[in-house]
């Protein structure tokens, strides 16, 4: 006849949502509606002359849980769920006290509160805490009866029991809730791989779809960039042409050669193939990475600043995964500069420390690297950005130590740092 109640916690425990909660709530009220009905079947047998009190205080029980249950059909927050549970609880065992104290029997009710906390504490997923506040309520209630039937000599070893079995229930709810939240966790973590997922595939479609669209841009770049030339020689066979128009052609030939160069090594960039290792200038590297970014850099308002080393040896290098690293450092500096006041600036620098390796810097004026993430922002799927994926500097340092490099980052009141290492290429055998 005992009901347990609940203490309210205010986060959901273990990711379970508030109508689940409220559907099992809602079936231990049914267990204890059902029970008590049984009961009444059996008291003209069981209790004849005890028949209406005992039915009086099932009336009051089962109508305190099926108050519970038609609250609990309610869209209710979690606080609120809980809260129709302790009252519900309270009534049953307020009831099952009464019935033990009016029939004189030290063990029934006692039996069924505890019973009732173990039912709790395996189907209402409220965690350890609110089972440890049912099953205490529980527990006085049912040691209360034993007491005031049985007394002190009869409660002693009973009491002991419950006590026992009250703690085994929290137990149990405790390593229920603890399951729940790591299932939780799994889903979240499986959906957010889903997500990724998706998202590289997203951003695969759009290479492919880029690298078609630059393959049918060459063609009219090329023409505009001929037209340009024969325009040019026609103004020169005029004696009315200007040096100022000759000029203006001259650039629209440069700034269409230009645009097809960087169109060019865009789809050498997307280009599907496997890697390819050879002699590399690392600097003409940077210089089309600039390039690259230009457009990007202008539009933040950023500067972009180059100081390469002059006489920077060749290394052994698939150009276009280091293309890949450089641009993935940029476009981060690029990002991570957005919204300073101070004026942004991205720079590039390349230089030779030891005489067997490269290094390269890219330097950016931004607001630095959140505390202790210097070593974490290269661990996949970590990310700052709020759309971001977390793979281009895990992708980044793969592809440097793969080249026998290295690649980490600082972070100081001017803004971040990060440098990578390529060996030289190794002389030629003679």
């Amino acid at each position: 006849m005992g009901q347990a109640s609940a203490a309210a916690r205010s986060a959901d425990v273990g990711g379970v949502s508030e109508e689940v909660l409220r559907r099992r709530i809602s079936l231990v009220l049914w267990i204890v509606v059902v029970g008590n009905v049984l009961f009444a079947f059996t008291d003209p047998w069981l209790n004849p002359r005890l028949v209406w009190p005992l039915a009086w205080v099932k009336v009051g029980v089962i109508g305190s849980q099926l108050a519970g249950i038609l609250a609990l059909r309610q869209p209710l927050r979690r606080n609120a769920a809980i809260a129709v549970g302790i009252v519900s609880g309270s009534g049953g065992s307020v009831g099952g006290l009464i019935a033990g104290l009016l029939v004189q029997d030290p063990f029934t009710t006692p039996m069924l509160c505890t019973a009732a906390a173990l039912l709790t504490a395996a189907v209402i997923p409220w965690g350890s805490s609110a089972q440890a506040a049912a099953a205490l309520m529980n527990l006085v209630a049912a040691s209360l009866t034993v007491y005031l039937v049985g007394g002190f000599p009869t409660a002693r070893e009973p009491i002991l029991g419950m006590i026992v079995v009250s703690g085994l229930s929290v137990y149990i709810a405790h390593v229920l809730a603890r399951q729940r939240a790591a299932e939780a966790r799994a889903t979240l973590a499986l959906q957010r791989h889903q997500a990724e997922v998706a998202h590289v595939l997203r951003v695969s479609a759009l290479g492919e779809m880029a690298a078609q669209l630059a393959h049918e841009l060459t063609q009219p770049l090329g023409a505009i960039a001929n037209y340009a030339a024969g325009c040019r020689r026609r103004l020169e066979g005029t004696a009315a042409a200007s040096p100022e128009l000759i000029d203006v052609v001259d650039r629209i030939s440069r700034e269409a050669l230009r645009a097809g160069a960087i169109i060019r090594r865009m789809r050498e960039f997307l280009q599907k193939s496997e890697p390819q290792r050879r002699s590399v200038d690392v600097n003409a590297l940077v210089r089309e990475v600039a390039e690259l970014i230009d457009g990007e850099a202008r539009e933040r308002g950023v500067a972009v600043e180059l100081d390469l080393h002059r006489d920077l040896p060749a290394v052994e290098a698939d150009g276009v995964e280091i293309e890949q690293v450089l641009i993935n450092l940029a476009r981060n500096a690029l990002e991570a500069m957005q919204g300073e006041l101070r004026p942004p600036r991205l720079a590039i620098e390349t230089r030779v420390v030891h005489p067997d390796s490269v290094e390269v810097f890219v330097r950016d004026s931004g607001p630095g690297l959140p505390n202790g993430s210097a070593a974490a922002i290269f661990e996949p799927f970590y990310t700052t950005k709020a759309r971001g994926l977390g793979m281009g500097l895990a992708i980044s340092r793969t592809i440097v130590e793969l080249h026998g490099g290295t690649l980490a980052a600082t972070s100081g009141p001017a803004g971040a740092t990060f440098r990578f290492t390529l060996p030289v290429k190794p002389p030629a055998s003679v």
